[in-house]
């Protein structure tokens, strides 16, 4: 009987213990460094996000001033409130196109701009919405220049522009919203030549499928402008109204929106 293995076998067996004890020490060596590692990367990270704040929230970066330009309609103070602004918040946590958006959503404003301006300065840039028109849609809406209804007239607000009339909220619906409003710049644009011509209107009425009828201000008679070459047909409503002057009472209608005519009608009686 053999007590002990054999030299052959022996080695065979430190061999495989050998293989097998590195193995584990292998194992248990990247079970150690897998856990060093994470502790190592967990303090790394706490100390990056622990040095931000420090380096965000220093004294220096505090906002000291805030300006505002172009508030006129809205004012300063109000476009501050909206935009969450304070003196003393770090700069780092001002948010340009929050901000943007925020102070965008009032109606007169129609275009806002920030930006920081390190360390301590935010500077709030607006331009407002100029009204140039007032639409009739059961309630009284301002216009601005671009063909945009954009606010209920309230009480107290400038009323001393032209009506726009005919309109119909359906109008301002996808799919007709966008050639509605080029309508509304249109009539705008014949709106503006006129004014230069004395001819202020007090009423500009939009017709179902294309074409306006205007009434200047202090002038009795109604102007059928159809659509477009408003600067050819002003040139045909000047040549007219110099044929009637003195007379100017007897036309109740001049339609323009034939090619190269004027046609009259004139008040019975």
């Amino acid at each position: 009987m053999k007590f002990f293995p054999s030299r052959k076998s022996n080695k065979k067996a430190e061999a495989k213990g050998g293989r097998l004890r590195l193995l584990i020490e292998m194992a248990l060596g990247a079970a150690l460094a897998s856990a060093l590692l994470y502790v190592d990367w967990e303090r790394a990270l706490q100390i990056t996000w622990q040095t931000r704040d420090a380096i965000i929230d220093h004294e220096i970066f505090s906002v000291r001033e805030i300006k505002v330009n172009g508030g006129e309609k809205v004012g300063g103070s109000e476009i501050v409130a909206m935009a969450g602004l304070s003196h003393g918040m770090s700069i780092w946590r001002v948010d340009p196109t929050e901000i943007e958006s925020k102070v965008g959503s009032h109606p007169w404003v129609g275009r806002v701009l920030v930006r920081r301006e390190f360390p301590r300065r935010v500077v709030i840039e607006v331009e407002e919405r100029q009204a140039k028109a007032i639409a009739a849609l059961g309630k009284l809406y301002y216009v601005d220049r671009d063909g945009f209804i954009f606010k209920a007239v309230e009480n107290g607000e400038r009323t001393n522009f032209p009506m726009l009339t005919g309109l119909k909220q359906d109008d301002l619906r996808y799919p007709t919203s966008f050639a509605t409003r080029q309508r509304i710049q249109e009539a705008l644009a014949l709106n503006y030549l006129m004014a230069k011509d004395a001819f202020a209107l007090s009423e500009i009425h939009f017709l179902p499928q294309e074409g306006l009828i205007v009434y200047p201000v202090g002038r009795r008679v109604a102007l059928a402008m159809g659509a477009g070459n408003w600067a050819d047909k002003l040139k045909r409503l000047e040549r007219v109204l110099a044929l009637w002057k003195g007379n100017e009472d007897r036309l109740a209608a001049l339609d323009l929106s034939f090619r190269n005519q004027v046609v009259a009608k004139l008040r019975k009686g």
